[in-house]
């Protein structure tokens, strides 16, 4: 078994640099925010009644952070869709906003060509690509230079798409977020750094042999969601993810059968959680370990719930990573996604 301390074992097993990539998470996000909070963006052309956020993957991960965070504070309805087409009810007071780390991605060109049709307002964030060139010039466009993700894997690139639409939407008066509120999280995250990546080598062999279901709660929803996809590219092991209080509804049934069930519960918990909340948290863990399943926690530090979601996004990044590591796995290759992508593009 490999030893996560080392870091001459571990370049062998990832020579791309999927380490440095997600020891840069931070970086990232303080890059977006020294050369893109402050930009300057147009007055949206009409009053925004409705927000459909576009992508993919890693793209998307804006998205599923945003839903959760801005629950309670967002004052219009907002929709993250994975696939190549809009909502019906997108229209010229809608603002869609095309997230695509390379700019190639297929579904998102898609719905760009979509939205333009139906003469909704556009935003875009990306690296370049095709995206690129059909939005600058034309619409608002945070471009940004991954230069804080040696792997140059999209997926890799999370501080990047998370803090970026965190930025834009701010700029185009969706969400109100103040550039000290989100450097102040990320200096939190940068201090709690070696804390968080020790407890990802302590969390990482508990989890190898297991199907890793991730249980999280109301600001935090949207981690569960990326550790989940972190876990399947990453990790290369299925995993899977579920909210409280919806869980308490149905899947604690489910946890009889079949018998030889291999899993293995992590708890995001939070001291920002309802107390309601807190309370059936604990009476979750209670009835999983009834049922036979072990569980382990991870508490989210942080002084607001914009820290916290950054903490454990770090954390989830390298308890995935090293999860990958142990079981010899190149972290950065995702060999069935690229053969999918290669068969699909010879289809018609």
């Amino acid at each position: 078994m490999i030893d996560l301390n080392d870091l001459d074992a571990i370049r062998k097993l990832d020579p791309s640099d999927v380490y440095g990539s997600t020891a840069m998470f931070a970086a990232q996000c303080q890059q977006i925010v020294d050369e893109h909070f402050d930009m300057d963006i147009p007055v949206a052309r009409r009053p925004i009644a409705n927000l459909v956020i576009c992508g993919m993957g890693g793209s998307a991960y804006g998205a599923h952070v945003l839903t959760a965070l801005y629950w309670d504070e967002l004052k219009i309805p907002l929709v993250p869709v994975s696939d190549y087409r809009l909502p019906g009810f997108v229209d010229e007071s809608s603002l869609v906003l095309l997230t695509s780390y390379s700019g190639s991605t297929e579904e998102v060109l898609a719905c760009a060509r979509e939205a333009e049709a139906r003469g909704a307002q556009i935003a875009a964030i990306s690296t370049g690509g095709a995206l690129a060139e059909m939005v600058r010039g034309r619409y608002p466009i945070l471009l940004f230079d991954p230069k804080n993700n040696p792997s140059t894997q999209p997926r890799l690139g999370t501080g990047y798409i998370i803090t970026a639409t965190l930025a834009l939407l701010g700029r185009l008066g969706v969400i109100q977020i103040a550039k000290a509120e989100l450097s102040e999280a990320i200096a939190e995250v940068r201090r709690a750094h070696d804390v968080l990546k020790s407890a990802a080598q302590l969390a990482a062999p508990a989890l190898q042999g297991f199907i890793p279901v991730v249980f999280a709660a109301e600001h935090l929803v949207g981690n569960a969601h990326i550790m989940r996809n972190q876990f399947n590219e990453t990790s290369k092991s299925f995993a899977a993810f579920e909210d409280i209080p919806e869980l308490n509804h149905h899947l604690m049934e489910g946890l009889k059968n079949p018998g030889d069930r291999k899993l293995k519960a992590l708890f995001i918990t939070s001291d920002l959680y309802t107390r309601r909340n807190q309370q059936r948290i604990e009476l979750t863990e209670d009835v999983i370990r009834q049922n036979g399943i072990d569980y382990l926690e991870h508490a989210a530090a942080g002084s607001t719930k914009l820290a916290q979601v950054l903490n454990v996004l770090s954390f989830g990044g390298y308890l995935t990573l090293y999860l990958g590591l142990l079981y010899g796995q190149d972290p950065s290759l995702v060999p069935w996604v690229d053969y999918f992508k290669e068969k699909l593009s010879g289809e018609t």
